[in-house]
């Protein structure tokens, strides 16, 4: 082990002792060469250590962040004296840092933790101040909640609480729009974390694009699980030739799909599958079907839970072989996206003369169903690549506004599940502003 280094302290003052303190030091050290410096004057802001959480909500997805007024950011910060960190605080001299650590959060953000893990111990500016930051993680649940939080109005403590979704966060620190160190090192620790699990990586958010030859005419994506996803009227599910659903078990986009649209008891037992004895009788004896061939469906319990009107399914994969499961080929996804926006239409104009009757209008509760979500089409069990399948996705749905003017459709989204489909989604989507395609809505 190396052998410490001598310091000689030749003199100590405080010229400054308050909440804050300033100490005089003149100071002697060894340097690399082995021999002692010259004697040096520093001044050391000494301001006590201080603990810090990355707050984490498993049931949110998201990483809760406060927001308050820092006067030494005036001037420097974005929003020009307020700026969003992790919750932190000073230790006080009786407290362990896990104490101080817990403390704060429910001071500030209402949530009770316990057992916080450190992710690490730092100088907050070595060059100038001797505190040093204990950041820790905790997870939390919605019932972790017990306290209002907003900090302590006695000490002038004024907190807005948020939560930003972890993805969008990476994405921040990605752009240089995180300003709290605190944040962007226990940010970048988390992401990698939990960088094998796509599901806890990205919480619930919605983007979108307005068309710039179209106005009120938007693209998008939404990210997240898709039992999340709210206030879309039609859901698409991306099927097989043979338009078969996916078990209650399956991890995909079409077994969430027939889980959540069926019916259940009070134990949570299946007692109707609603969306998939649809499918089933509105195929008939016609499996298998074409690619790109789609069908409408009831949304089941959907409906009620999701206010999704009705379901689209389309054919987008093909069989490989016997054992060998199913196939995406990436020209046949700009075909099936716009065959679903055609029937989309078909549907709202199916029925326009009903609506056209104010009285029958308010009677049913009838309108049109102007937003679509779309799965990544052929990323799945379809083999293909994220890279190749959203900049056809993307450009299918924005081309179909541009050859259909008249169409009913408002807002197209795509469901970006994982990360790198959000990265891929950006990507594209950057590229439709630089095209002068889209701008920001």
């Amino acid at each position: 082990m190396p052998q410490p280094q001598r310091v000689a302290i030749r003199k100590r003052t405080r010229p400054f002792d308050d909440f804050f303190k300033i100490d005089e030091l003149v100071v002697a050290h060894q340097k690399s060469d082995g021999s002692m410096s010259e004697d040096q004057r520093r001044l050391i802001f000494e301001r006590g250590d201080s603990a810090a959480v990355l707050l984490f909500n498993s049931d949110s997805k998201c990483v809760v962040v406060v927001n308050q007024f820092k006067a030494p950011t005036l001037g420097k910060s974005t929003e020009d004296g307020w700026i969003e960190e992790t919750v932190a605080g000073m230790i006080d001299s009786y407290e362990t840092p896990e104490a101080a650590a817990a403390r704060e959060t429910l001071e500030e953000t209402g949530y009770a933790i316990r057992n916080p893990k450190l992710i690490a111990k730092f100088f907050s500016s070595p060059g100038g101040s001797s505190e040093r930051i204990f950041l820790y993680y905790a997870e939390v649940r919605n019932a972790d909640k017990v306290a209002a939080g907003g900090g302590v109005p006695a000490e002038g403590e004024d907190i807005a609480v948020k939560e930003i979704p972890l993805d969008d966060l990476l994405q921040r620190i990605r752009q240089q729009r995180v300003e709290d160190p605190k944040l962007l090192i226990g940010g970048l620790w988390l992401g990698e974390e939990l960088k094998g699990d796509a599901r806890s990586i990205l919480g619930y958010s919605s983007v979108r694009y307005e068309l710039i030859a179209q106005p009120r005419r938007f693209i998008g994506y939404k990210t997240g699980p898709i039992e999340g996803v709210r206030g879309v009227d039609l859901w698409v599910n991306s099927e097989n030739e043979d338009m078969i659903m996916d078990r209650f078990i399956g991890r995909s986009i079409s077994a969430n799909i027939r889980y959540l649209g069926a019916d259940k008891d009070a134990a949570g037992n299946l007692t109707d599958d609603i969306i998939n004895n649809d499918l089933t009788a509105e195929i008939g004896a016609r499996s298998p079907v074409r690619i790109g061939s789609v069908f409408e469906t009831t949304s089941g319990l959907l409906n009620e839970t999701h206010g999704v009107d009705a379901i689209l399914h389309v054919a987008s994969v093909r069989g490989a072989g016997a054992g060998r499961g199913v196939k995406a080929d990436v020209d046949d996804l700009a075909h099936c996206v716009r065959n679903v926006l055609t029937k989309a239409d078909e549907r709202n104009r199916r029925s326009a003369w009903l609506r056209c009757l104010p009285w029958i209008r308010r009677l049913f509760g009838l309108r049109d169903s102007v937003s679509i979500l779309f799965p990544m089409i052929g990323a799945g069990d379809g083999g293909l690549t994220i890279e190749q399948v959203v900049p056809r996705l993307f450009r299918a749905a924005t081309g179909y506004f541009q050859e259909n003017p008249a169409t009913t459709m408002r807002e197209i989204y795509f469901l970006a599940y994982t990360a790198s489909q959000r990265t891929a989604c950006e990507r594209e989507i950057d590229r439709l502003c630089h095209d002068g395609i889209v701008r920001t809505a």
